[in-house]
Formats: C-alpha cells, sequence, structure tokens
C-alpha cells in the first residue's frame, strides 16, 4: 500500500510547492520552545546576541535562561499590544517599535525569536526585511505562527506554510525547515470551549496529529510524508530561517 499512497502525497500542488520543507525531525509535533532547547548546542556559549521579536509579557525570558543562560536577551513588541499591557518584568532590556521598523543596527543579532506574532503583524513583509537587516550573515530566525487557528487577540493574518516560505525569501532570508504544531481542528475545539486550560496537553500531542502518524506508519510512509500531512492541517507551526550566507552554521 506504500506505493500508491506515498505517490498519491507527492502528486499534490502542496507537495511540490513546499514538501521539501517537511523532514524527518518534523514528523513529531513540534513546539518553539523545544525547538529552541535542540538548536541551543549550535551558538557559542558566549556573547550570542538574541531578540524576541514580539516579546509580550517576556515569557520567552525564562526559556533562553534555561536553553541558552549566556545569551545576551532583548525583547522588542509595540506598545499597544495586548500582551505587553500583562507585563510585570523588569529584568531584561524592553524596546518598542512601531510595527515595521526595528531600532537596532544592521546585522546585530545572531538569533531572532517569535512566537505567535506574525499573524498580527499589519505589514508581515516589511517586517521580515526588517528581520534580515538587523540578522547577522549566517544567523537563524525560528518563528511560530498560526494557520489553521481561528481569530485571536487582534489577529490579522493566518499563513500557509508556502506564504511564510514566501515572505521569508522575499526577505531575503533562507527557509530551511517546517514543523508542525497542535493540529487546526484541535485548536477550533479549544477556541469553543473559551481556551479551556486542561486542553492545553493538547499542544504537546493533538488528536489529528496521532491519526496521521498511526496512518502513515500503517502505509509505511516516510516521516517526511508524515511531516508534511501534519503540516497540511496543523493550526500552528514552526519555521527555522537563516540569514544569506556562504558559511551558515546550519548547513
Amino acid at each position: 500500500m506504500s506505493g500508491p499512497v506515498r505517490r498519491y502525497v507527492e502528486r499534490q500542488n502542496a507537495f511540490q510547492a513546499w514538501g521539501q520543507y517537511a523532514t524527518a525531525k518534523g514528523s513529531r509535533q513540534t513546539r518553539i520552545e523545544i525547538w529552541l532547547e535542540e538548536l541551543a548546542p549550535t551558538f557559542s556559549n558566549g556573547s550570542v546576541r538574541v531578540l524576541d521579536l514580539g516579546c509580550g509579557d517576556g515569557r520567552s525570558i525564562d526559556v533562553f535562561s534555561s536553553a541558552m543562560p549566556a545569551a545576551k536577551w532583548h525583547g522588542v513588541d509595540i506598545e499597544g499590544s495586548p500582551e505587553v499591557a500583562t507585563r510585570i518584568r523588569t529584568d531584561r532590556q524592553f524596546d518598542t517599535f512601531n510595527g515595521t521598523e526595528l531600532p537596532y543596527p544592521d546585522a546585530h543579532f545572531d538569533l531572532i525569536y517569535s512566537r505567535q506574532v506574525f499573524e498580527h503583524v499589519r505589514h508581515p513583509d516589511a517586517l521580515a526585511k526588517e528581520v534580515a537587516r538587523v540578522l547577522r550573515r549566517g544567523g537563524a530566525f525560528l518563528g511560530e505562527v498560526s494557520y489553521l487557528e481561528p481569530y485571536h487577540s487582534l489577529s490579522i493574518f493566518n499563513f500557509t506554510p508556502f506564504g511564510m516560505i514566501s515572505v521569508l525569501r522575499d526577505a531575503g532570508l533562507d527557509p530551511t525547515e517546517l514543523r508542525p504544531g497542535i493540529d487546526g481542528l484541535s485548536l477550533i475545539a479549544r477556541q469553543m470551549l473559551g481556551g479551556a486550560k486542561w486542553l492545553d496537553f493538547l499542544f504537546k500531542a493533538s488528536p489529528l496529529n496521532g491519526l496521521i502518524s498511526l496512518f502513515g506508519t500503517a502505509a509505511m510512509l516516510t516521516s517526511e510524508h508524515k511531516a508534511f500531512l501534519k503540516l497540511q492541517y496543523c493550526g500552528q507551526f514552526s519555521f527555522l530561517a537563516v540569514r544569506h550566507d556562504d558559511s551558515s552554521i546550519f548547513e
């Protein structure tokens, strides 16, 4: 059965457009925090400059303190963000910007981290170009965005995998990998129940992703094909991109 099923998947337009970014490592449901822990050893344990783009209440400080304790963390967000309004932390540098122009010099950061931000950005193409500008050559942009997720917290856009890849490429960034997060049906159900906290376990392992894994195993699909199918129906996905450079640490 594996041959016909695999050929059916590979004939899909979506597979032709962005299937190459679905990798074996992405066959398991991923959260951006977990991916960061995996990436951390690729950076030197010294003066690594990190920017949390859309830092909100600053919760990623604790994530980086665990994964990259020596990193120099900076956070930036728009002044009117609902998440900024809840911020009580003062133990790191927090900056504000106009949603488009970042207040930093060229090639200033080694890593830019952006969790569930770009669906709230009014001009994502312009901001992605700013990311490329302030990211050093060979540096990394690790992000997470909404795809099949309902409206939330003043969200404006939802990105398809191909759409996010297009934004990154147009900005001068090289997308290298996409990984699926929670499936779309689970996010919809959670929102219909008022964002019930007892459903937060779905962000680690959601039902549709589990069914895709079982189906893929039965059909003898590769891990890459499983990852692709999960990306097609995910509510959120993560991406990794690098600034154009022949000496990228991710090659």
